[in-house]
């Protein structure tokens, strides 16, 4: 048999390698290993390659045919067109499709686990057996064995899901569960060195081998650990599309396959590492790789194997047909960065980490009253029930039955019908309408118990729920219907969104779902793509939610883990729901067919938006001490601004009585003007009065500072408040003619008088 030397040298004679190609494998250690490394990364690429010119081409395909101009069709491409145009899927509600797949198969193992009593409990005990039970243990607990089979075969689902659209991730029986998130700041505080020392004893060694499947030598492994410490804390891992870990052989080389490095030898070993160095808990590691794969998927199908440069070539071509201004190019990338999750990547810096603790704890400061605010939802919901044909005090009833006690196995079934079971996840997403919130540190916990207890996690997710669940019911309604003998808007709304006959057809044939008597479409039957498309855009219209053009807007497209970035939040912050309002409401209101169905929209919408913000100014006052004011003009454009009926044109109008109680500085910088301006004057300005022998008043100043940035909910805040007084009214000398002021202001401007007022004492303060 001739040598591999021979060999090389022959195919070098002939030409069938390069020279370069030759001496890297007569200088491998094992020239059979590397040859194999080569032919499988070869035929990869390969695959790649011809998946990238097919995903560009049906992408382009989609852009060419789009009736508008080549920004909006790249536009719509990745997150919803609001012009009504595209029929083509985009990769933002593609991957919501997804989550809303993996959701519903595992809507009961969610409900249990998800946090209770305001976020502060959990059943933990119950999440630690259920690791147990995916390391193969005895658990004396059949439900959490029956969701760890569950959750294994969804783990399986999502693996072959995404390696059918492109993907490709090997079967591992050694995957139990994937791996804790790294939390680089705890890992490069304790040194490479000592993160080695601790996590060795925690891995499985004989599933750490390389492709000729013996198991690494302790001076492979070490130098292995060595890479994946400098990935983990540069934050390459996750961004990293092919590399060699040095001296190993494997290649981590597909989004997903990269994380299957890592083996735990057991369950206990997989918990002492979360606990020590993972990001967030078990529920949420688990969860976080659901929804994290299910944007992969939706990438990597609408995409290609490399969605970056399907998006550059793209936007290449495109340019041919419609050229793009330097303003609409930056937004696209703006965009894209979202799409990608590009600005939820990285850990965050020293400042950043500063400021993002900062915005949460603003967040619980402000949005403590945001469910009194949130009353002019009911306003969107029966606009979009209307527009969308569905019964308007069906979706009211059934939002008032999902905030009732018990509601729990309704919100279950909603999950397994394709609603998203976000709220069983991540309770701040209600304060994501307003505000960035992020984080599992304290401050985000903090931020998540103030949106709960203040109401506004159950008003959002009911509303949610209830348009989802009024939307399925009527359309299972309809499967006894052809499509020529549906209702002319519906059919129009079909059209909108590329639904077709054949659509429809397959759809309406499979046998809907009942709940307590009420017969539900299950958007996940096959078909049903473009209907969860549908109602997942126009849910977003019934209860205003942001999509990626917003948070392209709010964040400028820049992750957090930047300082710029950060900054930029900073400046955006309670923005998001006024765009959003102007991005879908008053959007929709203008791409309306005729001159009367323009007016007509427009005006039931501000109609009935400032009917329910003069209710929720009412409500705002009554939860403040104020008494109700007067029905006049003032009256009315409070109720139009607290609406969002002009969105941010409306709280720049009337900047007094913005939807969080600020003024024009707070609508125009963001709560940090306030912060900031509040912050100098307590300092510096006492400082400066000192320096200049003036009187100071630290702690009256102090004392407003508190009581303005403490976190609060409005059904305890007349409490917390006037507590906040009587420490004033002790400490500073002006504070009784500062609370005089504010009565009288009130009664001038408003013609308004309190029921409880300023300074005054409760009777357990007495």
């Amino acid at each position: 048999m001739a040598s591999f030397t021979e060999c090389v040298q022959a195919a070098l004679d002939s030409k069938k390698i390069s020279k370069n190609l030759a001496q890297e494998i007569s200088e491998s250690a094992d020239p059979q290993r590397t040859i194999s490394d080569m032919v499988a990364t070869l035929s990869k690429q390969k695959r790649d390659a011809a998946l990238s010119v097919i995903a560009i081409d049906k992408a382009y395909a989609d852009i060419r045919g789009y009736d508008g101009n080549t920004y909006q069709a790249l536009r719509a491409l990745m997150t919803k067109d609001n012009n009504a145009k595209a029929g083509y899927i985009n990769v933002e509600f593609l991957a919501k499709y997804y989550e809303a797949k993996f959701h519903s198969k595992l809507a009961d193992m969610l409900s249990r686990f998800r946090t209770r009593t305001f976020g502060a409990t959990q059943d933990k005990e119950g999440l630690r057996n259920l690791v147990k039970a995916m390391y193969g243990e005895t658990v004396d607990d059949a439900e959490v064995v029956k969701f760890a089979k569950v959750l294994g075969e969804v783990f399986e689902d999502i693996r072959t899901t995404f390696n059918s659209v492109g993907g490709s991730i090997s079967k591992n029986q050694n995957w139990k569960l994937p791996p804790p998130g790294h939390d680089a700041n705890a890992i490069r505080k304790v040194g490479l060195d000592a993160w080695k020392e601790q996590i060795l004893p925690m891995l499985d060694r004989k599933l750490m081998v390389n492709d000729a499947g013996l198991m690494l030598t302790d001076t492979e492994l070490d130098q292995a650990l060595d890479y994946v410490y400098k990935t983990i804390t540069t934050h390459g891992l996750h961004k990293a599309k092919d590399f060699t870990v040095p001296n190993m052989g494997t290649k981590l080389s597909s989004r997903g396959g990269e994380k299957r490095f890592l083996y735990f030898k057991d369950a206990e070993s997989w918990m002492k590492y979360n606990d020590r160095f993972g990001k967030g808990d078990i529920y949420t590691t688990i969860t976080d790789h659901i929804d994290g794969m299910s944007h992969n998927i939706a990438l990597v199908q609408r995409l290609g194997p490399n969605p970056d440069h399907t998006v550059q070539a793209l936007r290449l071509m495109a340019e041919k047909q419609d050229e793009l201004t330097q303003t609409q190019k930056t937004r696209l990338t703006a965009i894209w960065n979202v799409v990608a999750g590009k600005t939820s990547s990285g850990d965050l810096t020293t400042l950043a980490d500063t400021m993002q603790t900062t915005r949460n704890v603003m967040t619980s400061a402000l949005l403590g009253s945001a469910s009194l605010s949130a009353i002019t939802d009911v306003a969107f919901n029966a606009i979009t029930s209307k527009y969308n044909s569905i019964p308007v005090f069906g979706t009211l009833i059934r939002q008032m039955s999902l905030m009732a006690p018990g509601s729990e196995e309704a919100r279950i079934f909603a999950a397994k019908i394709g609603l998203l079971a976000d709220n069983m996840i991540d309770h701040a997403h209600a304060g994501n309408r307003y505000v960035d919130s992020y984080g599992t540190g304290k401050s985000a916990k903090v931020a998540e118990g103030v949106i709960r207890l203040s109401g506004l996690a159950a008003f959002t997710d009911s509303g949610r729920k209830a348009f989802g669940m009024e939307y399925a019911s009527s359309l299972a309604d309809d499967f006894g219907k052809a499509f020529s003998e549906l209702s002319e808007n519906r059919i129009k709304r079909f059209e909108a969104i590329g639904i077709t006959e054949a659509d429809w057809d397959l759809f309406r044939a499979q046998t809907p779902l009942d709940f307590k008597g009420v017969k539900f479409a299950n958007m996940l039957e096959d078909g049903g793509e473009k209907f969860h498309r549908l109602v997942m855009e126009e849910t977003d219209y019934a209860v205003p939610s942001p999509d990626a053009s917003i948070r392209a807007a709010t964040t400028g497209g820049l992750g957090r883990g930047t300082a710029t970035g950060q900054l930029v939040r900073a400046g955006m912050a309670i923005k998001t729901f006024p765009l959003t309002i102007m991005n879908t409401h008053l959007r929709r209101a203008l791409i309306q067919t005729s001159g009367a169905d323009r007016l007509k929209y427009t005006a039931g919408l501000i109609t009935y938006t400032t009917l329910l913000g003069i209710l929720a100014v009412h409500a705002k006052d009554l939860a403040s001490g104020r008494e109700p004011r007067p029905f006049d003009a003032k009256l009315v454009a409070a109720g139009f601004a607290q609406s969002g009926g002009l969105g941010l044109v409306g709280d720049l109008l009337f900047s007094d009585v913005n939807r969080f109680g600020g003024g024009l500085a707070q609508t125009l910088v963001g709560p940090y003007g306030g912060l900031l301006d509040q912050s100098a004057r307590l300092t510096l300005g006492n400082i400066h009065e000192a320096i200049k022998g003036e009187e100071t008043h630290v702690l009256g100043e102090a004392t407003d500072f508190l009581k303005r940035w403490t976190p609060d909910v409005w059904q305890t805040r007349l409490i917390t408040d006037a507590i906040a007084d009587q420490a004033a009214l002790l400490v500073d000398a002006r504070a009784n003619d500062r609370f005089r002021r504010i009565v009288k202001k009130r009664q001038k401007d408003y013609e308004q008088g309190y029921w409880w007022e300023p300074g005054e004492s409760p009777d357990f303060l007495k």
